[in-house]
Order: structure tokens, then C-alpha cells, then sequence
């Protein structure tokens, strides 16, 4: 199977509505072109208007290398093009990030540009959706196996995504309201923060690409005692039993000096609660070590810190971490939410 071969179940968790005007930024090189246009057409084939623009890295690297640095500030007009879009999907065959022979002199102005591209294409979108292509450098920059990579990404993205709009639907309508969570983990271990006023979302084919997730953010002073996250990876290294300490919402211990140095090595509030998310993806059976998968498995949970001013919460930080577990259970205002891997609400 190969990826267009998805496309058009992908298209159709879109739910993008007919005469909508749909921006396809796409991450790629001219010999990906097919994936781009395939993916334009199944936009068409919904009702949608697709505008196709590619960001390729050899081409940036030129460009920025080419061009005085008297000609590389672009017009806050330039800007408008973007804004045109209802809806903006990110396709990535690679992460942005420059070229290894981008000049370093013109890094500036690329930072400055990449800045205000995204904030145009965030701002006042009906919606905002990033796709993750199963190539050989996402695996790379996962620090994984290519194989484990692809079928992992072919498994999360071949789904029924009807299916998995109804369950999100359906479970948030039951948390709606819901205020006290408690996470009961290996060893006695118990976390728990609150849920007061803030709002569920639903990760179920509107927003990052592979999906499946139900998540919101906690009350961040709120999370209090331990959680202890059997299979951790960072960097590509592996970690087991990593307990979590935490204190009016702070990480104030963890058991591995390596992720605590980590966290502590970013500036806002990377130690803070971010996240509470649930997996629902049936078709994520075991966790690889790649987060953008992972967190969709069914049968986990996960909790986050630093940012999550994105999702209705108030941390500023560039660090978003999550933690993936299967829990011992989950209590919700002290009913029963999950016991082992299943929802039983």
C-alpha cells in the first residue's frame, strides 16, 4: 500500500464543506508532486477548492543563497495570499526545518518569514491540518526503523474514520461537565488535577494527521501526587519506570535525571501540567517510541507538560512532552473511567 492509496479516506475525515477554499502547503520535492495533486483532486471530488503551493527545501536554499539580503523582507502583503484559505492542510514529506547547506547569514530572514507564513495560516482558519507522510526522513527524525515507521503510520491512517468521529463525539459528550480526574498507576501511585471549566477537544481527523484522540487541558495548578510511566523515549533513548512527583500543578520530581534535566532545560512553563488526552485509534496496537502515534493508541493515556496555551489552557513554553501509559484505572468525579485498557463510562 502506499500513501495515495489513503488519500481519499484522509480527504474524507476532512469534513470540508462544499465551495470551501482549502490551502495544500506543501513540504516536498518536485519528484512528490503526484501526492500533492492526488491530494488536491480528493479535496475536489468533496466540494472543496484547492489552492496547491509547495515549500521545497532545495528550492528555499537557493532562493535564500541566490538573493541579496536587500530583498529577502517580504512585505506584510505578501502575507495575504494566505489568507484567503477557509481551511490550510500541512502536508509534510519532511520537517521545515532549512536545508544543511542553508546559508547561515540568511538564517534570519528564513526565521522571520517561517514566523509570519504560520501565523497567517493559523490565524482565523476554519481549520488547521498537519499530515506527517510515512518517508524515510520522518523516520529518521523519529530515530526510528523505516519499516516499524511505515506500517505503523499505513495502520493509524487506514481507518474508519466515520467510526472514530462518532467514539470521539460520543465520549466527549460523557465528559462534558466532568471536574476530578485520578490516575492510578503501577505501585499505589495516584495523580490527580482538575478539569474545571475547560473544554474537550476531539483529534478525530480536523487537526493532526495520523489521528485519534480525545484531550484538554487541566486546571494547571491542580495536578497533585505520582505517576509513574513504565516506557519512555527521548531522543531515541529508551527509559522504564519513570516516576513523576507533582506539587500545585509543578514536576518537582522525576526519577530519571535525564528528563528532568531536559524538561528544566527549556525557558516558561515546560514544567507545568499541560494535557490530559485519551488514545482511540484501533488501528495504533502497541507504542513504537513516535509520539504523533502513540498517543493515539487505544487502550493509553497520556498527560503532557509545558505548552498548552494552543488548547485552551494558559502555559507558554516551547515544550510540549507527553507520557503515554496504560493505567491501572482512571477515576472521573470517582466513577470508574478506564480499567486497564478499557472505557468503561
Amino acid at each position: 500500500m502506499e500513501f495515495v492509496d489513503v488519500i481519499p479516506k484522509i480527504v474524507s475525515g476532512f469534513e470540508i464543506e462544499k465551495g470551501k477554499i482549502v490551502f495544500l502547503n506543501f513540504w516536498g520535492e518536485n519528484k512528490d508532486l503526484d501526492i500533492l495533486d492526488k491530494m488536491a483532486i480528493q479535496i475536489a471530488k468533496v466540494g472543496g477548492i484547492p489552492i496547491k503551493w509547495q515549500q521545497s527545501r532545495e528550492f528555499i536554499k537557493n532562493y535564500f543563497s541566490e538573493v541579496s539580503g536587500d530583498h529577502l523582507n517580504f512585505p506584510e502583503k505578501y502575507y495575504d495570499i494566505f489568507k484567503i484559505a477557509d481551511v490550510v492542510v500541512d502536508i509534510f514529506m519532511y520537517n521545515p526545518r532549512p536545508h544543511k547547506d542553508f546559508p547561515k547569514d540568511k538564517f534570519e530572514f528564513y526565521s522571520e518569514h517561517l514566523r509570519k507564513l504560520f501565523s497567517t495560516l493559523t490565524k482565523d482558519k476554519q481549520m488547521f491540518i498537519q499530515i506527517r507522510i510515512p518517508t524515510e526522513e520522518n523516520a529518521r527524525d523519529e530515530e526510528l526503523d523505516f519499516r516499524t515507521y511505515n506500517d505503523a503510520m499505513y495502520n493509524a491512517l487506514n481507518i474508519d474514520f466515520n467510526q472514530l468521529k462518532d467514539e470521539c463525539t460520543s465520549l466527549v459528550g460523557k465528559l462534558v461537565n466532568r471536574n476530578k480526574v485520578k490516575i492510578y498507576s503501577r505501585d499505589s501511585n495516584v495523580l490527580s488535577f482538575n478539569l474545571e471549566n475547560r473544554q474537550w477537544y476531539k483529534d478525530d481527523g480536523t487537526g493532526d494527521i495520523p489521528c485519534g484522540e480525545i484531550y484538554i487541558a487541566p486546571i494547571e495548578e491542580s495536578a497533585e501526587g505520582t505517576i509513574l510511566i513504565t516506557e519512555f523515549i527521548l531522543n531515541g533513548e529508551k527509559f522504564s519506570d519513570i516516576l513523576l512527583e507533582f506539587n500545585k500543578g509543578k514536576l518537582v520530581k522525576c526519577s530519571c535525571n535525564e528528563v528532568f534535566e531536559f524538561v528544566n532545560g527549556f525557558k516558561g512553563d515546560s514544567d507545568i501540567i499541560a494535557e490530559f488526552g485519551i488514545g482511540l485509534n484501533e488501528n495504533v496496537r502497541k507504542l513504537i517510541g513516535c509520539t504523533v502515534i502513540d498517543e493515539k493508541c487505544k487502550g493509553t493515556a497520556h498527560i503532557a507538560i509545558g505548552m498548552n496555551d494552543m488548547f485552551g489552557g494558559k502555559n507558554s513554553s516551547n515544550l510540549h512532552l507527553d507520557f503515554i501509559f496504560q493505567p491501572i484505572k482512571i477515576e472521573i468525579d470517582d466513577e470508574l473511567f478506564m480499567n486497564g485498557p478499557n472505557i468503561v463510562i
